[in-house]
């Protein structure tokens, strides 16, 4: 009985639903029906979607691997070679040359759609570069940027009838004007641009301070090396700010703020064991940091798994 019953099954769907799938198939598809039309818009504007998408991922990319190469710049700061201004005017130039080219082009491809459904496609290269500008401002001495003022940079307006931004910066900065004069151009010139905005989200800027403290963490290593034991304190005085102001953050609901913690405060542990050392051994710190074989066990100090932290998880 259950036997005839499935061989009635299959030979229904061998015979019947075979034909009609045939018959449908072979048919011809009315491109008049305004179902068809319909799915047809919508096919064209996924695939503009995902092509927008796609070339923001290529800036992407560019963004990461040209602030991964300013922060290796920003390493090369040594105090004995007196080479700081130097590389603070190369990095500073770098950076505005992806404020000027990198992120323009981001802005023109987000200009008139909403920011939150392509933040996925730049965000890696959003911390990146927050990590690389971050560094730059802390190498040079200079206070940590908000939010709001990278955003301000982010916002550019361009001439509707010069799309390049690069064109538009360089005639202005050959106009000499008064100040009365100069209110009345802006005002022409704010009516006559278009506004475009790279959106900065404000977890790629704390995730991006985050990695800041790893090469805090090894500018406070390559400092005991190089025989400055006193900026090693700074480094590590700093790292501590930044713990405690990781530490208030309470809203955040990102796995990826969790991890950031635990990066945080292995990098934290490994400075102040830096700074223990310096204190404990004196002068012969940095010698024995850079020649003895046990001491890269001890810079690489690994809290045990079991250790509750103070801080609040998620």
């Amino acid at each position: 009985m259950s036997g005839y019953r499935g061989n009635r099954r299959h030979n229904f769907g061998k015979s019947g639903g075979g034909r009609r799938f045939k018959e449908n198939e072979n048919g011809a598809i009315d491109e008049n029906n305004p179902i068809i039309q319909s799915f047809r818009e919508y096919a064209g504007i996924l695939d503009a979607k995902h092509d927008r998408y796609e070339r923001i991922v290529k800036i992407n990319r560019d963004i990461t691997i040209e602030s991964k190469r300013i922060i290796f710049l920003l390493h090369t700061i040594d105090p004995r070679k007196n080479n700081q201004q130097a590389v603070c005017d190369e990095a500073k130039s770098r950076i505005e040359n992806i404020f000027n080219n990198h992120f323009v082009a981001i802005a023109k491809e987000l200009h008139g759609h909403d920011p939150y459904q392509y933040s996925r496609a730049y965000t890696n290269g959003m911390q990146e570069f927050i990590e690389a500008y971050s560094f730059y401002e802390y190498s040079c001495g200079q206070d940590i940027s908000h939010c709001d003022s990278i955003q301000q940079k982010l916002t550019y307006k361009i001439p509707k009838d010069k799309p390049n931004k690069e064109e538009y910066i360089d005639e202005t900065k050959n106009v000499e004007t008064s100040s009365e004069t100069n209110v009345k151009e802006d005002a022409v010139v704010e009516s006559t641009c278009d506004e475009l905005c790279c959106f900065l989200h404000p977890q790629d800027f704390i995730l991006g301070l985050g990695d800041l403290s790893g090469e805090v963490m090894r500018k406070c290593i390559n400092s005991l090396g190089s025989g400055n034991s006193d900026s090693c304190f700074a480094h590590c005085r700093f790292m501590q700010e930044m713990y405690k102001g990781f530490l208030s953050v309470t809203s955040a609901r990102s796995r990826d703020f969790s991890h950031k913690m635990i990066t945080l405060r292995q990098s934290l542990l490994k400075s102040e064991n830096v700074c223990y050392n310096v204190t404990v051994r004196g002068g012969e710190a940095a010698k024995w940091g850079t020649t003895d074989e046990g001491s890269t066990a001890v810079f690489q100090f690994q809290p045990p798994k079991d250790d509750d932290d103070e801080g609040v998880f998620f």
